[in-house]
């Protein structure tokens, strides 16, 4: 998670500057992606809360956000956001590459937005550990070609690459789109376990 690099002001000049919402609505992506009341969601890589906030206010009171980065500073600011906006359903986490202090199933979405260039190895573990069976992970990031903003073309992941990265942790990708003109998603699901007659089974 590349943002524990900034300080607190570079990162709420860069994540929550206006053309960041112009070119990557979070509403647009958490309607497409179909989330609703009640769910529980982890942001991985959570910077300021750019897309945990709006999760928030869709899933509701009987919902939950955890807003998780590795940025002590990030953390407390998004804490601090809580508090001022009443937002009790959003916990901010901190984390660190290696383990996210959350149990194991409990998200029904998983984000991983802009990071994954960024991320090791771990870490995706980590996010896929969060999901609960039929529980989806949600991959937004920059397209591999020359943009205005973002990171320089080199570092970024294509579509093929970010799959491939993603569908090694046993997840399948269910869905595909363009977030504005300069992002895709990757929209992935962890499998239920097989039902069949005659057997009970574990509800992992």
């Amino acid at each position: 998670m590349h943002e524990a690099a900034w300080t607190r002001d570079e990162a709420v000049r860069t994540l929550d500057a206006p053309e960041r919402r112009a070119s990557q609505d979070p509403f647009r992506l958490w309607n497409r992606v179909g989330l609703k009341a009640g769910d529980t969601v982890v942001d991985v890589g959570a910077g300021t809360g750019f897309y945990s906030f709006p999760a928030a206010s869709l899933v509701g009171s009987t919902g939950r956000v955890y807003a998780v980065d590795v940025s002590e500073e990030l953390v407390d600011l998004m804490q601090e956001r809580a508090t001022r906006d009443k937002a009790d359903n959003l916990t901010s986490i901190l984390s660190t590459p290696g383990h996210i202090p959350i149990e194991d199933a409990v998200a029904d979405v998983a984000l991983l937005a802009n990071v994954l260039h960024g991320i090791p190895p771990a870490t995706v573990d980590e996010t896929v550990r969060l999901l609960r069976p039929g529980g989806r992970l949600v991959n937004v990031d920059w397209k591999k070609v020359a943009t205005p903003e973002g990171p320089p073309v080199h570092h970024r992941l294509s579509e093929a690459e970010a799959s491939s990265t993603l569908s090694s942790r046993g997840v399948t990708l269910v869905d595909s789109f363009d977030l504005g003109p300069y992002h895709y998603v990757l929209v992935f699901q962890r499998p239920r376990p097989s039902r069949l007659p005659g057997h009970l089974i574990s509800a992992e």
